[in-house]
């Protein structure tokens, strides 16, 4: 019962609210809108279909540069190379050398003088 009540409700409100629509009637019958209703439209944005990544097409490669059509490359320059100098040798005293053999526990270790 609540069900047809509801639905008596929403007839009544629905008949109440005809008049607040804005038509008039002329003198010949016909029945002329004053302001016609007009819905709020929906433009959605063309909408691209989804396609995974893997199954659009790829785009054809750039053509390939000939050889012929580059600059010549830059000349090489090349820096000058440092000399290396070696650490001069300093001879001391008669250049011998005395050396000990002391051994302790399986170590062994040589003393130069």
């Amino acid at each position: 019962m609540t069900g047809m009540r509801r639905i008596g409700v929403i007839v009544v409100a629905g008949s109440m609210m005809l008049p607040l629509a804005g038509c008039s009637r002329t003198s010949d019958g016909t029945i002329v809108m004053d302001k016609p209703v007009t819905l709020p439209t929906l433009t959605l944005p063309s909408a691209e279909p989804l396609v995974p990544s893997w199954m659009k097409r790829k785009p054809e490669p750039e053509p390939v540069s000939v050889a012929q059509n580059f600059p010549p490359p830059p000349e090489k320059k090349k820096a000058p190379t440092p000399r290396k100098t070696q650490p001069p040798v300093v001879a001391t005293g008669s250049g011998n050398l005395a050396c000990k053999n002391v051994s302790e526990g399986g170590r062994v270790r040589m003393i130069c003088e």
